[in-house]
């Protein structure tokens, strides 16, 4: 989808205390041949702080930067990846009430970890289906430190996670980006992979004798190897079709895109896959700066892209290639052109 007059005005994010992953193989969190292994060198991590609060934080970043006001905000959405509060609460009403006073719409986004860039998607189709609309807020936030989770053994290749907010101001006025393309796609046969041997009913809830561990629930799905290489034989295939597919919408070639901000890991090799698809080095991705968070959840696009701008990697006339995927089944992918330096750069 192209978005023409799509400006990015703001970003904002909201990263806590980094815990050393060695310290987690030493307090025996971590297992230390996975620490060997994956490469992470830690993980944000946000203790009993609530992910909204986190939000909050980076949306009146955003906000700050962008010169947006509550009162200009025409929807907002509230990207996650994990329970945000008590049950049955709308913690994206939460968010709104502490940014505006203005009855505004305000959406949850549930894509795994790729909800915070499909939000973008939806912000800015609200914003281009009404002339008058002016700007859309976008956040995301997780704290996965709860019990049944174990941010260092969730499982899977990628599997330490990190907590974190983030938050995009979109505007059809100005900004020092524009949104140029953004696309998003679903491998949806794959979600039975990651269902689990549960029933669907009465739904289940992960305790501390029974943590979520991917690996054994794709086990489960017909052999850990198997499965998994057929989620990213489909998860690749998807996410370079919809990749080309932005680029070009975008009117651009891949040969164009400066860097591209992607899922953080702490493996080169696992980023490779990633990228060599689409002829790109992993000089282009952001492997050691995202190595030292844990994978963000729904952030790591957003908080990357916000490290580019704001330490000067991108510059006007610079493109930016995300690239967000989720649980398996979700895929975006956007570009973003630098069209002036920010204020806020460092």
């Amino acid at each position: 989808m192209k978005t023409p007059g799509i400006h990015v005005a703001g970003l904002g994010v909201d990263i806590p205390p980094i815990v050393d992953a060695r310290e987690a193989v030493e307090l025996g969190l971590y297992d230390p041949a996975h620490h060997e292994v994956y490469g992470w060198t830690g993980a944000a991590v946000a203790g009993d702080r609530p992910a909204p609060d986190m939000a909050v934080t980076a949306a009146r970043q955003a906000m700050a930067r962008s010169g947006v006001l509550g009162d200009d905000l025409d929807v907002h959405f509230h990207a996650c990846g994990h329970e945000q509060g008590p049950e049955g609460w709308p913690a994206q009403h939460y968010i709104l009430r502490h940014l505006t006073d203005k009855d505004v719409p305000s959406f949850r986004v549930w894509q795994a970890c790729s909800g915070m860039i499909g939000a973008v998607e939806l912000a800015a189709s609200h914003l281009l289906a009404s002339p008058e609309r002016r700007a859309a807020l976008v956040t995301g936030a997780d704290n996965t430190g709860v019990p049944g989770f174990n941010r260092w053994a969730l499982g899977l290749q990628n599997g330490v996670v990190g907590d974190a907010g983030s938050a995009v101001v979109l505007s059809t006025r100005s900004g020092f980006g524009r949104l140029l393309a953004i696309n998003s796609g679903s491998t949806a046969e794959v979600e039975e992979q990651f269902r689990g041997p549960w029933p669907l009913f009465p739904p289940h809830r992960a305790t501390p004798e029974d943590a979520v561990d991917l690996n054994a629930r794709l086990a489960a799905a017909g052999g850990l190897d198997e499965t998994l290489a057929e989620i990213v034989r489909r998860q690749t295939d998807l996410r370079i079709d919809l990749a080309t597919r932005t680029v070009a919408e975008a009117d651009l070639d891949l040969a164009d895109i400066t860097r591209v901000a992607h899922i953080f890991t702490g493996q080169e090799t696992y980023l490779k896959t990633m990228l060599d698809p689409l002829g790109f080095s992993t000089a282009h991705g952001l492997l050691e700066f995202g190595r030292q968070f844990g994978h963000l959840t729904v952030n790591d696009q957003v908080v990357g892209l916000e490290h580019l701008v704001r330490t000067g990697q991108v510059g006007p006339g610079d493109h930016v290639l995300l690239l967000a995927q989720g649980g398996g089944v979700a895929t975006t992918c956007a570009v973003v052109a630098i069209d002036e330096n920010p204020g806020w750069r460092d």
